[in-house]
């Protein structure tokens, strides 16, 4: 297991990070490098592990302080795969149950979802991709994560499905007109979760547009780069990587708590 190199030796174990690509997909390695950057991680602070292949074992999970779960370009959580069906399960008995510290961004979030029982469902009408405002519930304005960020905020996006319903208890952090759920919090758990891309900031998502664009947008086809109006239309979103960085300095603190307990 890798040897962090948190700033200040704060981190006692290493974060994972659960993804969900193609081994051929460039944005394996790019999707690490980026939750690293907002994270104030370096990459191999990161234990990858990919759920196309294998499940982490629960010994493999103590051993890290914190699970991320990220996005998956080729892939949807309402696919019939066995391995989908399995994660979603994983997550439920792993993570939740135990109540790990999590944070899931994108297919992630939908993964989590299904698994403390609420229903997803694929809306292409009101599919977003770009940069979107995104307002504050009022339960984000309790939230450790989400209380920090202003009441209307930028993140970076990229959806067909969305969350339908959630269970009694789970409340909504953040919301779009065209995706009611963005982000919410399971009770009073260390586990969150956003429909939009903490970790990428405007030039991530230029990155992640370029290798996806034939199959997100296949209208742009005909279409020069430097006239594409996605493209033109990305605006910063520092507001939302802040999500990562509290995360990340909650866990910090979770973290010291266990050392001052020898635990």
């Amino acid at each position: 297991m890798a040897t962090p190199k948190w700033v200040g030796g704060s981190l006692r174990r290493p974060f994972m990070l659960l993804q969900a690509r193609n081994h051929d997909d460039p944005m394996l390695q790019h999707e690490v490098e980026c939750f690293a950057h907002a994270m104030g991680l370096e990459a191999d602070d990161l234990v990858v592990v990919n759920a196309v292949d294998r499940l982490p074992s629960s010994a493999e999970v103590r051993q890290v302080c914190a699970v991320l779960m990220g996005g998956s370009g080729d892939y949807s959580v309402l696919d019939s795969h066995a391995w989908i069906k399995a994660l979603i399960a994983w997550v439920r008995d792993e993570l939740v149950l135990s109540g790990k510290a999590t944070f899931a961004s994108c297919f992630g979030f939908q993964i989590l979802v299904l698994a403390i029982g609420g229903r997803m469902m694929r809306d292409y009408a009101n599919t977003e991709m770009g940069t979107y405002d995104l307002k504050l519930a009022p339960a984000g304005r309790d939230d450790p994560l989400f209380s920090h960020l202003p009441a209307l905020f930028r993140a970076q996006v990229g959806h067909h499905d969305r969350a339908v319903t959630l269970p009694h208890g789970i409340h909504t952090l953040a919301s779009t007109p065209a995706c009611p759920v963005h982000a919410f919090r399971v009770g009073h758990l260390p586990i969150w979760a956003t429909q939009f891309h903490p970790e990428l900031g405007i030039d991530a998502l230029r990155t992640r547009y370029m290798h996806y664009r034939a199959l997100y947008a296949p209208e742009s086809a005909g279409i020069a780069i430097e006239d594409d109006p996605f493209l033109s239309g990305l605006r910063p979103s520092d507001e939302a990587s802040l999500c990562l960085a509290l995360f990340t300095r909650w866990v910090e603190g979770h973290e010291r708590e266990l050392e001052s307990l020898n635990l």
